[in-house]
């Protein structure tokens, strides 16, 4: 197959995983049997090239399938010959990234038929000036008419709507100086260093941009347009980092225009789009609900401007100019592209509320009438109130990645973020030990222990070295140290390390104190892991009346609390009290964490499994399809808490209907493996289930399937040395026992103690019942006349269902 020498990469009947980043909105594939070496295969590919720097090329049909399923967050534009083109579109024509299908070959008529069965295909080309031309002209199509939108009500922010608020925040906050500026031209270079006009473009920018030209150019629909706007609809913080200066300068700019554009009459303004039919239902089961734009919102005073071969939707804004904090500009004048005179751009995160949604005869489209507001722009500033109240402790550039970390449970993104902070800041910048601090916190929350606590130490070093000893930053360095003990087991050092960061508090601050309440409650939690429950309740219950003294009422801090009081009291078999409190915080944490937020779909878990203890099954049941038909209407069909709810269904009825129960498993593990974001963890959990539900049905085969499968995902996605890795290695050990192959399950048995061992400390639960696993084993495997003089000693054997997986959320 031909190697393009011009674009210094491989891009050939790749693998899903060896593909570059796609930084844009579409990525184009080239599929043909004949690829070949030919002049103008070189040229065709070249020149695909320059309209898309991720473009793929394939003449290996599987390989070109599994690229195309595996892509989720972009709009595919396929090129295909002739050869391939029916037995490719039979297969992904209904495959919602797919847009745009172009026939590639030398007989047009051949071909013709499929045009009339597919309404994807754009046409049949038998010349290339054709075909690219077309392709172009499409492209600038969908780029223009591309819209990611967040719904969310009074009490609940979606994640994306916190993110970008607290984002422009802290832009404004980082230093806009030619470093940043060099970043991003950097970048674009590289990234488009195969398309000669992109190029041209960024050495003008270079030449010629000034803080007064960013709403030129951004509506010159350039590289700046196409990059930022995915990574504003993908929440690509990266990205966003890198393009800091100019998204603040655009913010400015649509400000400043906004103060000259003065209406005196409503304004209507169209925004005409293409989006899924799920996304649409959902515009529907949200009349009257706040809808949120990710990134700026171009739109027109024209409707006619809006139409086109993929427009479904059009969105129909209506502008009170009574409205003092709506923000948006007339850039008709600034705009370089011809018949866009009349775009009204709006600034980041403008709010709408969803008036009506229904289909118009007379354009052929749904029409969704939106109406510009400014309601909840109150609850935002309160919100960045609290925000830079906390911000007195941490500079922006850490916060924000705190508030990814916490408010928005974006573990992930947290890491990328805080990692690229650690390779761009020198050395000796004052915020590389928060740096490292939260690094660590990454760590934690992804049960890295060892990892966590190496970079705790440092932090604490630099902190050492750097600060007096009575510094506050030196109390939360000591504090996560302990949390680190802490679930290693080694509960009297974790002890020590609160309480001397709890010193260093109340000599700093007398009155009640938000970082105080966090330690008293950290030592509560020691006490009950030790089974201390009284002196645990008598701590937590002083945090708790801290925390409500220093917090607004509703807060995610409180919520934990109470959750850490439900858990000592379920742990003393106080179910009734533990209900109540668990359901304290799940009420506070609907109203205060983002809908998304993983720990909403945990934390009901943890009520279910009351309702189970307590033999109520049939209110359990009730509370979880309440859930699930309010989250249904609110994410994705394949969103991951949709999926926890199922598999909390699934763990409910399987013992009354173990076949049903499989069926919601099924279900969950489907939407799982199609999630955009996918999450791995909870995936692995799933597999887990299924495989405990397989071995109460004797379905041995059945179940180390799916164990193997979930050792595979883990050890795909953890650290080798993670806690979670172990689990699956002991639960692969358990269905190799119940087959009785005793040998394989003493090996994996051995391999997950050692991972154990590297984590916690010897007397930890996991350690001691890794051992005691492995001794029973050892004396399943001596003769029937040694077996029979230790029988005492040894102790029942465990089936794989009847053994904890290890994965549950503990309340801690």
């Amino acid at each position: 197959m031909a190697t393009i020498e011009s674009s210094n990469e491989r891009r050939e009947n790749l693998l899903p995983n060896e593909v570059r980043k796609n930084k844009e909105d579409i990525q184009l594939i080239w599929l043909d049997r004949k690829m070949n070496n030919s002049d103008d295969n070189h040229l065709t590919q070249s020149k695909l090239i320059e309209l898309n720097p991720a473009v793929q090329f394939y003449s290996h049909f599987d390989r070109c399938l599994d690229l195309i399923k595996s892509i989720k967050d972009e709009q595919i534009f396929l090129i295909v010959s002739g050869g391939f083109a029916e037995r490719i579109l039979l297969q992904i024509h209904h495959y919602r990234p797919l847009v745009a299908v172009f026939i590639f070959c030398s007989n047009r008529q051949r071909y013709t038929p499929l045009m009339k069965e597919y309404k994807k295909i754009i046409g049949i080309y038998t010349k290339q000036p054709n075909l690219l031309e077309s392709i172009r002209e499409k492209m600038n199509l969908i780029v223009k008419q591309t819209l990611t939108f967040n719904l969310s009500d009074q009490k609940q922010k979606s994640a994306s709507f916190l993110l970008h608020q607290m984002l422009i925040y802290v832009l404004k906050q980082a230093p806009q100086d030619e470093q940043s500026r060099k970043e991003i031209l950097d970048m674009c270079r590289d990234y488009y260093k195969n398309n000669k006009q992109e190029l041209e473009k960024i050495e003008e920018f270079q030449n010629n941009y000034t803080r007064h030209k960013a709403i030129e150019w951004y509506t010159d629909k350039c590289f700046l347009y196409k990059l930022l706007n995915k990574a504003f609809r993908t929440d690509d913080i990266e990205l966003l980092y890198t393009f800091r200066f100019f998204i603040i300068d655009l913010c400015s700019a649509i400000e400043q225009e906004n103060y000259h554009f003065k209406i005196k009459d409503t304004l209507t303004l169209y925004r005409g789009t293409q989006i899924p039919n799920e996304e649409l239902e959902k515009l529907k089961e949200n009349v009257g609900k706040t809808i949120s734009i990710n990134g700026f919102l171009s739109t027109s005073q024209s409707i006619s401007s809006q139409f086109n071969d993929f427009i479904l939707i059009l969105f129909e804004i209506k502008v009170d100019p009574l409205l003092e904090r709506v923000v948006y500009a007339d850039v008709g004048n600034s705009n370089r592209i011809e018949g866009e005179e009349e775009e009204v751009l709006f600034n980041l995160n403008s709010l709408f509320e969803i008036v009506s949604v229904c289909f118009d005869s007379k354009l052929g489209v749904w029409k969704v009438e939106l109406n510009a507001i400014d309601e909840d722009v109150e609850n935002v500033e309160e919100y960045l109130s609290l925000s830079k109240q906390q911000m007195e402790e941490y500079t922006p550039l850490i916060y924000f990645g705190r508030l990814l970390l916490n408010e928005l449970d974006q573990v992930d993104r947290a890491g990328k973020y805080f990692d690229m902070l650690l390779k761009s800041l020198p050395h000796d910048h004052p915020d590389i030990a928060a740096v490292y601090h939260n690094i660590g916190i990454v760590h934690e929350k992804k049960d890295e222990l060892n990892l966590a606590l190496k970079n705790y130490e440092i932090a604490y070093e630099m902190r050492q070295k750097q600060l007096p000893s009575n510094h506050p930053h030196i109390a939360s360095s000591l504090n996560n140290i302990g949390l680190i003990y802490k679930a290693k087991g080694d509960f009297n050092t974790a002890l020590d390390y609160f309480q001397e960061a709890l010193k260093i508090d109340e000599n700093l601050n007398s009155d009640d104190n938000l970082q105080k309440a966090m330690k008293i409650e950290n030592i509560g939690r020691v006490y009950t892991d030790r089974e201390d429950f009284d002196t645990a309740l008598t701590c937590l219950s002083h945090a708790l009346e801290m925390f409500k003294h220093v917090l607004p009422d509703q807060h995610s801090d409180i919520a934990r609390c109470l959750g850490g009081i439900g858990y000592a009291h379920e742990k003393k078999g106080n179910l009734d009290v533990a209900l109540d409190y668990y359901q304290q915080q799940l009420n506070m944490e609907e109203q205060c964490l983002p809908f998304e937020h993983s720990n909403l779909s945990i934390h009901l878990g943890w009520i279910i499994d009351i309702y189970k203890k307590m033999n109520k099954i049939d209110k359990a049941l009730d509370l979880c399809e309440q859930k699930l038909a309010i989250q249904k209407t609110r994410l994705d069909e394949n969103h991951p808490r949709i999926a926890r709810t199922l598999m909390i269904i699934a763990d409910l009825i399987e013992e009354d209907n173990p076949n049903q129960a499989l069926q919601y498993y099924e279900q969950a593990l489907s939407a799982l493996e199609k999630c955009t974001s996918s999450d791995y963890q909870v995936t692995s959990e799933c597999l887990t289930s299924m495989a405990c539900l397989y071995s109460v049905c004797d379905m041995m085969e059945d179940a180390l399937r799916c164990e193997l499968k979930a050792l595979e995902l883990d050890r795909q996605t953890l650290s080798s040395n993670h806690s979670n890795i172990a689990n699956s290695l002991r639960n692969v050990g358990l269905c190799y026992e119940d087959m009785n192959n005793l040998s394989e399950a003493l090996r994996y048995y051995n391999e997950s103690l050692t991972i154990y061992q590297a984590n916690y400390e010897s007397e930890h639960e996991m350690v001691k019942e890794g051992e005691a696993i492995i001794d029973r084993l050892k004396d399943k495997q001596l003769p029937l006349s040694s077996r029979k003089k230790k029988k005492t000693t040894k102790k029942k054997s465990h089936s794989i269902a009847e053994l904890s997986s290890g994965r549950s959320n503990h309340k801690k």
